[in-house]
């Protein structure tokens, strides 16, 4: 079982996303767009809450 943590910086405490992903879940392309998802979601966040001077505005599309 693999994890997938997100927080803003490597000092932060802050976690916006913990998830534990099995195989199970990147097996068909609905669960694994899912995951990407909630993934680039939780990204975004951790973006936004970094300072305004540290930021980097990077967009991202997933195939439809």
């Amino acid at each position: 079982m693999a994890r997938i943590i997100v927080t803003p910086d490597d000092q932060s405490d802050v976690v916006l996303f913990d998830e534990r992903v099995y195989p199970i879940h990147l097996q068909n392309q609905l669960s694994s767009l899912q995951v990407a998802e909630r993934l680039a979601w939780a990204v975004e966040d951790a973006e936004e809450a970094r300072p305004e001077g540290e930021r980097r505005r990077i967009r991202m599309s997933l195939p439809a």
